[in-house]
Parts: structure tokens; C-alpha cells; sequence
């Protein structure tokens, strides 16, 4: 079972920080999980900690693009990060 996971930031209108996460499996919108953070500092160490623990669990960066990160980049100037996929037997 082929699955991804994508991270990215976004300022809010606020001037907080939110982690957005998105998961699920290739082939689907999956889900969505939006922290928001009252400092970047914060959110940019939440962003570290869980791409560590995914590439722990065997997942990782490939080349492709997922079909939303052209969206998500024109609405923040932060990057986005390429999907981690991970293949599950």
C-alpha cells in the first residue's frame, strides 16, 4: 500500500504560523491537519521533529510533486516540501 505525507508552512492573517499536514494514501486527497503556532520558531521545529520521525518510519522525499503544491506555493512565499511517500507491502 503506497502512501504520502506532505508538510508545509503558511503565515496566517494573524501572524501566527500553521503546520499544515496532509496524509494518505497515493491516488487520494487524503487528510488534513492544520496546527497553528503563535511563533515560527515553533512550527519550524514541529515541521523538523515530524519529518524526522517519518523518515524514521521508512518514508521518503521523492521527486514528484503533489498535485496541490502549486497551489499551496502561490497562497504562502514559504516553500513547500516535497511528499514523503513510503511503500507498505
Amino acid at each position: 500500500m503506497r502512501r504520502f505525507y506532505a508538510l508545509s508552512t503558511q503565515l496566517t492573517l494573524f501572524g501566527e504560523m500553521s503546520l499544515i499536514r496532509n496524509w494518505g494514501r497515493i491516488g487520494t486527497s487524503g487528510k488534513t491537519m492544520v496546527q497553528t503556532f503563535d511563533g515560527s520558531a515553533e512550527a519550524i521545529e514541529a515541521f523538523v521533529r515530524l519529518e524526522r520521525a517519518k523518515r524514521r518510519r521508512g518514508y521518503a522525499v521523492t521527486d514528484e510533486k503533489p498535485p496541490w503544491s502549486d497551489i499551496l506555493s502561490r497562497i504562502t512565499a514559504l516553500p513547500v516540501m516535497a511528499a514523503l511517500s513510503v511503500s507498505r507491502p
